[in-house]
C-alpha cells in the first residue's frame, strides 16, 4: 500500500524534545507501535510492516476512546479506508534486512474521520476534546518531597508521550516550574500555586504523580485537579529494579485515569438533537472566536446562524448525544447554556463571568419573566440583523470587546429545547 512517510531521524528528535513531546500529546495519535514482518523481499515486507502497523495503531485508538463492552464489534475497516483515515507517519529504529523489515511507527489519524468510522458503526465514544493535563512527578521520602529528575519522571515522560484520549504533558521542571508549584509543605494540593504552573503551559488541569519506595514496594498515587485519586503499586525487585517497577504502576494509573474519563464522557452518537439560542457579543470578532470554540466540540454536527448583527445573533445548534453531555463539553470550552424566559442563552464565560446564583449577572432565571426590552415570549421579536444598534432600546451601547447589555438580544418565542 503506498503511503507518503514523515521520516524523522532520532537525532532531531533528540535536539528538539518539546516538539517531539508535542507532536505525540496529539490525541489521535499513536506512538511506539512496533512492527517486525518477513516477505519475499525487504519492500515486501516494509509494505507489509506499514499495513499490520496501521491497522494495529487504530485498533489502540478505538479500544481507548469506547466501551469495553464494545470491543469486539470495533470496525476493521480495509487497507484501502484505513489510509482515508491515515494523515500520517513517523518511522524510528528502522532495520531492513533481505527479507525482513523491523521499526517503531507513530501514526495519525485523521480526527474526524475516526468519529465517523464509530458513528457509523453505531458505537458510543468518548468525545476526544479534552484540554491538556499536565503530569508533575514527585517522588517522597521519610523526610519530605520533590521533584524527581530520574526513573520516576522517565517513566511518566515514556508513557504519555504515547498519546491517549487524555492529552498529556510532563513539564520541563525547570527552575521557573518549581518556584510555581513547589513540591515540599503543602504546596501541591494548593489550587493557586497549581494553576499558576498549568498557566505557563496553557494546561485545563494538573495532575500530582508521587511515588514512593517502601517494604520493596513501589505506590503510585496520581492526583487530579478535581479531587480524583487513583493508586497503584509493584515490587521493586528482580531486572529493572524501580525502573520496571515505575513503567507497571504509571501503565496503570493511566490506564484508571483514562478509564474514568471514558466512562462518564461517552457520547451517543447514534442520537441527534438541536437547541436553539441567544448569544450575544461585542463584535463579529468575538463571535468568530465563539464559534471557533463550538466547532472544536466533537459532539457538535453544526452551528447555524438564523439571524446575525455585529452584536448578537440567533443560532441553532445540532449536536449529538443530551443536553447534559452538551453542557459538560460546553464548560471545557468556557462556554454555558443559561436560561433566558423560554428560550436559551450562549454565554461566553470569558467575557461575561458566572455569578453566585450561577448564572451570569443580568441573565433571566427559569420561569419569569425577561426584561423590558427584551420581547416577550408569544410577542414578535425584533430582528437582530438589521443595522439597529445593539441597545437602543435602552439607550446604552456597550464598548468595542465588551458584551452588550442584557435585553439587546430577543429570545426567540419557542425553542427546540434540545
Amino acid at each position: 500500500m503506498a503511503v507518503t512517510l514523515a521520516l524523522i531521524m532520532i537525532g532531531v528528535l533528540a535536539a528538539q524534545p518539546a516538539l517531539a513531546q508535542g507532536r505525540n500529546n496529539e490525541i489521535y495519535t499513536q506512538d511506539d507501535v512496533a512492527v517486525d514482518e518477513t516477505a519475499a523481499n525487504a519492500n515486501a515486507a516494509r509494505e507489509k510492516a506499514l499495513d499490520v502497523g496501521q491497522s494495529r495503531a487504530l485498533d489502540r485508538l478505538l479500544r481507548g476512546m469506547t466501551d469495553p463492552r464494545d470491543h469486539d464489534r470495533l470496525p476493521r475497516p480495509g487497507n484501502e479506508q484505513l489510509l482515508r483515515l491515515v494523515r500520517s507517519i513517523d518511522v524510528a529504529n528502522e532495520a531492513v534486512a533481505p527479507q525482513r523489515y523491523r521499526a517503531t511507527l507513530t501514526v495519525r489519524f485523521d480526527a474526524e474521520g475516526v468519529r465517523g468510522l464509530l458513528r457509523n458503526a453505531g458505537i458510543a465514544f468518548a468525545a476526544a476534546d479534552k484540554g491538556l493535563s499536565l503530569v508533575v512527578p514527585v517522588l517522597r521520602y521519610d523526610g519530605g518531597s520533590f521533584w524527581d529528575d530520574g526513573w520516576w519522571r522517565g517513566a511518566w515522560e515514556t508513557a504519555v508521550g504515547r498519546g491517549g484520549l487524555i492529552p498529556m504533558l510532563v513539564p520541563l521542571g525547570d527552575l521557573a516550574d518549581r518556584q510555581a508549584l513547589p513540591a515540599d509543605g503543602g504546596a501541591l494540593s494548593d489550587p493557586a500555586a497549581q494553576d499558576a504552573l498549568a498557566a505557563r503551559y496553557d494546561a485545563e488541569a494538573v495532575w500530582i504523580a508521587e511515588g514512593r519506595v517502601a517494604g520493596g514496594q513501589l505506590e503510585g498515587r496520581l492526583t487530579g485537579t478535581d479531587g480524583t485519586v487513583l493508586t497503584a503499586t509493584a515490587p521493586v525487585a528482580g531486572e529493572g529494579g524501580e525502573k520496571a517497577a515505575a513503567d507497571t504502576v504509571v501503565t496503570q494509573l493511566l490506564d484508571q485515569a483514562r478509564s474514568g474519563w471514558r466512562s462518564t464522557n461517552l457520547v451517543d452518537y447514534s442520537r441527534r438533537e438541536s437547541l436553539d439560542a441567544v448569544v450575544r457579543f461585542g463584535n463579529l470578532s468575538v463571535w468568530a472566536e465563539i464559534r471557533r470554540r463550538l466547532s472544536a466540540l466533537a459532539m457538535i454536527e453544526a452551528v447555524e446562524e438564523r439571524l446575525l448583527s455585529n452584536k448578537g445573533a440567533e443560532i441553532s445548534i445540532r449536536y449529538y448525544g443530551d443536553r447534559d453531555g452538551l453542557q459538560a463539553a460546553l464548560t471545557r470550552q468556557n462556554l454555558a447554556l443559561m436560561p433566558l424566559g423560554t428560550d436559551w442563552e450562549l454565554v461566553d464565560r470569558v467575557r461575561n463571568p458566572v455569578g453566585a446564583s450561577g448564572m451570569p449577572v443580568g441573565s433571566v432565571a427559569p420561569g419569569t419573566a425577561a426584561p423590558a426590552s427584551v420581547a416577550p415570549a408569544g410577542q414578535p421579536a425584533a430582528p437582530i440583523g438589521r443595522g439597529l444598534p445593539v441597545g437602543a432600546a435602552t439607550g446604552q451601547t456597550p464598548p468595542a470587546g465588551q458584551a452588550a447589555p442584557v435585553g439587546s438580544v430577543p429570545p426567540r418565542a419557542t425553542g427546540s429545547g434540545g
